[in-house]
Order: structure tokens, then sequence, then C-alpha cells
């Protein structure tokens, strides 16, 4: 016996084992089992979320020799027939290759003789929308008064191109396409009567790419059971359909969190290398956007359904929710603009380097550098004379390259808050560690044990090192330790300075005479969080 696709084969055969469609079934088999039929059903829905499994479900109810039940026996002649495709009182159209008039004429010629061997004979018409304006014209008459033992089922994609006499003659059942969950869980039912082996997060991604369609699902796993011999994981599922590895993903994000464009391009050069589909590859950083997004609000639902929460939480820690939304925008706007581009490659680049000249870092950075102009930004073409009106303005304002040092704790904490070129991730592991040492060109620093791996990336320490050989003149070389220390952080010193401002400044207000008055009359007293601060607004 020749090979029957998964698809087929696992096609429902009752109403029992259709998933994901259960406000169809329900009404279905209630008129089944109540006799209240109609002559006309039209069922709506995307591709391969049931819509002619359904019809022929149906039908086979309407025709078992057993009685019209919502429940066909599926052994008499009636029920395998039409599990078959051959029983002669279910004729099935393709309205797509029949839209002329005159092949619905030679249809309907045929409707008021009798079934020959069934209770009703059934017109099933799939993708009806594609029949002609005169085609409907002619089918309208016997769709609103069509003869008792006739019954006719319509499946389309696409109701909006329906006339609305139509549907006025129909009962219409709107098809959902289905949650990746439903996909998964018939896919974990199906695989291992397949003899299959697979993991979780390959019949995920195969849900994902599936849309909502169950026949889709399985026409993907037939490819991937030959593309990895019956064993499905999740490396060689993505591998085959040109989908990013969860590694790619995070690589991409990490380096546009942290504005570094040369590890950025390393880690596309290395994407494309593979193959990969870019509008997938896309879709694959949004998603992993809206994660993150999830994350700054419901953590334990969106750690719930990743296998990489560690990755995860990591990359929630070095994103705010301004970024994450604004890299999301640009990401949908990259996608819809990605037809436009020369390549598709082009496309991607370019959405990825508008990430990261659109960082609000980079902004900031810019505003900076348009302020301290002496002309607001704009060029100046007299510049010996405007050097002369204007001389405390000539002098360089910003010098902490030529002037800076650090020998101590203060020292690393004032560089950590303003050394220019000190931005994203590069930032954040400055603020966190603490400064141990000196020796000519050997600073050593000292992290806390659990310090998250994202903010110990050498390409921070490398940035860092950068940065501090510019910040004072020389070149310098970083060495981090990671042990527990009393040496405070300068996020430990910054946030030591926030608390003694705001206790002094509650204290402060507790002495003037009407907070004095409210904490004597009804035991009010200052709301910390309510009090702003002058370090919250250093402008």
């Amino acid at each position: 016996m020749s090979y029957l696709v998964l698809a087929r084969k696992w096609r429902p055969k009752n109403f029992e084992d259709v998933v994901g469609q259960d406000h169809v079934v329900r009404t279905l088999s209630h008129s089944l089992n109540n006799e209240r039929l109609h002559h006309a059903y039209l069922f709506t829905g995307t591709r391969g979320v049931g819509k002619t499994t359904i019809a022929r479900i149906l039908a086979k109810a309407l025709n078992c020799e057993q009685g019209v039940s919502s429940k066909p026996c599926g052994q008499c002649n009636a029920c395998v027939e039409v599990d078959q495709g051959s029983y002669i009182d279910l004729i099935e159209v393709d309205a797509a290759s029949k839209t002329k008039v005159e092949d619905t004429r030679a249809l309907l010629d045929n409707v008021p003789y009798l079934p020959t061997s069934g209770r009703y004979k059934i017109y099933l018409f799939d993708e009806i929308h594609m029949l002609s304006g005169h085609s409907f014209n002619a089918f309208l008459k016997t769709l609103e008064e069509p003869p008792e033992h006739v019954k006719f089922l319509m499946a389309t994609t696409d109701p909006q191109k329906l006339p609305v006499t139509v549907l006025s003659r129909c009962i219409q059942f709107n098809l959902r396409a289905m949650d990746n969950e439903e996909i998964v869980d018939q896919l974990e039912k199906i695989l291992p009567d397949e003899n299959v082996t697979f993991e979780p997060a390959a019949i995920n991604a195969i849900a994902r790419l599936s849309q909502g369609s169950m026949r889709d699902a399985l026409s993907i796993v037939d490819q991937a059971i030959s593309y990895t011999q019956s064993n499905l994981n999740e490396a060689a599922v993505r591998d085959m359909l040109g989908m990013l590895s969860h590694d790619f993903i995070y690589s991409i994000l990490y380096a546009v969190a942290n504005r570094n464009t040369e590890e950025l391009f390393r880690v596309v050069e290395q994407m494309f290398e593979r193959s990969i589909n870019i509008e997938s590859a896309l879709d694959d950083l949004l998603l992993k956007l809206h994660d993150l997004g999830l994350h700054k609000v419901a953590p334990k639902l969106v750690e719930s359904r990743t296998d990489n929460v560690e990755q995860l939480r990591e990359l929630a820690d070095v994103m705010t929710e301004e970024e994450i939304q604004l890299y999301y925008q640009i990401g949908l706007l990259g996608k819809r603009d990605l037809k436009l581009a020369p390549t598709a490659r082009i496309g991607l680049e370019m959405t990825l380097l508008r990430m990261i000249a659109f960082h609000p870092d980079s902004q900031s950075e810019g505003k900076t550098a348009d302020e301290s102009s002496p002309v607001g930004g704009k060029a100046n073409l007299n510049t010996t004379q405007g050097a002369q009106s204007q001389p405390t303005q000539t002098a360089p304002a910003a010098t902490p390259n030529q002037t800076g040092e650090i020998q101590s704790t203060e020292d690393w904490c004032h560089f950590a808050s303003t050394a220019p070129n000190l931005n994203g991730m590069a930032k954040q592991f400055a603020n966190q560690v603490s400064f141990a040492s000196r020796e000519g060109n050997k600073i050593v620093l000292i992290a806390p044990p659990k310090a998250s791996s994202a903010i110990m990336r050498s390409s921070n320490l490398e940035t860092v090192e950068k940065v501090i050989s510019e910040y004072i003149g020389q070149k310098v070389v970083l060495k981090v330790r990671q042990e527990v220390t009393e040496i405070a952080t300068p996020d430990e010193v910054a946030a030591k300075q926030r608390k003694e401002i705001e206790n002094s400044a509650i204290e402060r207000i507790k002495q003037e005479e009407i907070p004095k008055m409210l904490q004597q009359e009804f035991g009010a007293i200052p709301d910390p969080k309510s009090i702003q601060l002058p370090i919250d607004n250093p402008k």
C-alpha cells in the first residue's frame, strides 16, 4: 500500500476527533440529535482548519444507515464510502474549476432526482466564492427552496466574496484558526503512533509556523520526519524551516541593546551562512520582543511557556520597557517595508541598524552634541569671528578624556556616571562592579558572584576598557574578579546617596508647620515615594 500523508491519515472521522472547533461541533451535534436540520450550511475559515472535514462528517451523519445522529457508526456502507470519497449521493464540487453558469445549471438539473442509496442527496461545494456572478444567480432559487431530499454544504476561505443573498439563505459557521497549544497537543498524540521521537520545542516551532492550520502543521511534520529520520529535534527543525535558533535571536538583541554594531553584523553574517528565511527571522525577533514586553508586566506567565527562562530574564534586565516597545515597532515597520528593499538582507540589516540609531541613548547624545555647539548645532561659517565674540564657548567644555583619573571608588563612581560613550550594557557593567585597585595601566574590578552573564559578557568588558583608555588618556587593561566584597558599586553608592537625601528631606518636611500639625492630629507621615528629590531631576 502506498504511503498516505499524515494530513489525510489523521483526518477526523467523527465529531469527537475534531480539534479546536467546539462551537461548531456542539451546534451541529444538537441539530442532528434533535433532527432540526437546515437545508444549507456554510463553513468559513482559513486553510486547514476543518471546513471540508466537518462537512464530510455531517454528510456521513445525515446518511448513516443506523439513522441520523451526531455519532455515525463508521461501519455501514454509507459511512465507509463517504470516508473513501466514493459515496454516490455525496457530490463534491470544486467551485474553483467549475465557475461557469453552464456548470452550475448542469448540476442543478439533477437536483430534483431522488438519492440513489442514501437518505439525502448532498452537494458539497468547496471554495464556493470562486463561482461567477451568473452562477450564483442561477443557484439562488434552488438554494432557497430545495427539495426535501437535498442538502447543500459549502466551504470557503473568503466569505466576503459571497453575495449577501447567498449568505442569508445559509446557516454560517466560522471556523477559527487553532491555538498553538491545540496543535501541539494533537501532534503529541499523533507522533508516538507514527513511531517518531520529538522534542517539545521542535513541535512548538512547527505549531507556530503553521499559523493555526492543522493541515499545514501535519504537512510540515511529514517533511520534518523525512529530514530528521523520525527524530524531531529543535535544531534540525529550525534548520529545515530556515528559522533562527534561540542563540541567534538572543545574540542579535544583546548586540542591539549594547549598540555593538560589530557584534551585530558578525551574527548576521553567521545567520546568512545558514540560509535563513528573512521574514521568518524578523518574526522570531518580534516574538521574542513580545515575550520580553510581557515579562516586564507578567514574568510568571511568560516563564511558564518558555524553555529559555534564564536568557529571557537576563535580556529583560538589560532592556527597559520603552526600548522593547521601540524595537518592536521598528521591527514591524521593517517587516512591512521588506519587499521594498533592494534585497531582503539589506532590509533586515537596515531594520537592525535603525534599532541602534534610534536608541534613546543615541538620541540624548545627539541632543547634547547639538546643545554644546555655539550656534545650536548649526555650522558656524566664520569660526574665527565666533571664537572672538564668544571666547568662553570655544574652550572645550567636556574634557574628561584629558583630565579624568581613576584611583579610588569615588573616581570610579564619577567615571560610571559621567564618562562619554559609555552606554547600554557597558554602562550597566560599570555601575554594577566595584573598584579594587590600580597599578600603572592595570585596573582591577570586583563583580558580585551572582552577576548576570549578560552583564559579564566579554564585549562589555572590552567596551569599558576602551572608554576608560579614552577617559584617562592612556591604554589600560581591566581585570575582573567575581567575589564577595564590601566595596560599594556605583549603583550602591547612588542608592545610598539617594536614601540620605530622602531621609533629610523627610526630616525637613516633618519640621514644617502644616506637616507637623497633620502628624499630631491624624498621625500622618510623609510618603517617601511622593517626594521629588533634586537627584531625580539632574537638570
